[in-house]
């Protein structure tokens, strides 16, 4: 898989600070082979994924990144158990901070997503948002299996759950005593 001319790979670790103080915009691909969670969610990556992002303040004065990220995976239908092509687009916004109670602060806006240190690992928080955006359940949009080869129930017939209901007995007995 070739990088085209116009995107590089994003580096592995940043430091956030630096890069909000600079109003710096990272436009890059993700490298498959670093996200080990992603490839055992998805049967296949088609092509690049291709991430955007934007460090800055907002009017709060927190230091924040919005970021969107595109892609494409094959993931196995639910109904036929073969690969379905899905596009994920994603928006997402990350508070950076350095604490937890730091992140408690942020608007409801914003993911926290704190900076341990003078670097931030980059690449899981990153897998993290394309998990978050995959679909809960893939299935193709088309009839892939044909509804007649569902089945709803036990198809038993009433003569057949008699004689497979052993306390039927029972209560034929029970009729037959409360006559006398």
């Amino acid at each position: 898989m070739s990088i085209p001319p116009s995107k590089s790979v994003l580096p592995e670790s940043i430091d956030a600070r630096k890069l909000v103080q600079r109003e710096q915009t990272f436009d890059g691909i993700l490298p498959l082979e670093s996200l080990a969670r992603l490839s055992s969610a998805v049967e296949s990556v088609d092509g690049h994924i291709c991430i955007q992002l934007q460090f800055g303040r907002n009017l709060q004065g927190h230091r924040v990144v919005s970021g969107k990220l595109q892609l494409t995976v094959d993931l196995l239908c639910q109904r036929c158990l073969k690969p379905v092509r899905e596009h994920i687009e994603a928006e997402f916004g990350w508070g950076i901070v350095w604490t937890e109670e730091q992140g408690k602060a942020l608007s409801k806006d914003l993911d926290p997503v704190i900076q341990d240190g003078d670097e931030l690992d980059l690449y899981p928080i990153l897998e993290d948002e394309i998990l978050l955006n995959l679909p809960m359940v893939a299935y193709h949009q088309e009839e892939c299996v044909s509804k007649e080869s569902f089945r709803f129930g036990d198809e038993t017939t009433a003569a057949d759950e008699q004689q497979a209901n052993p306390f039927k007995v029972l209560e034929q007995l029970k009729g037959s005593s409360g006559k006398s």
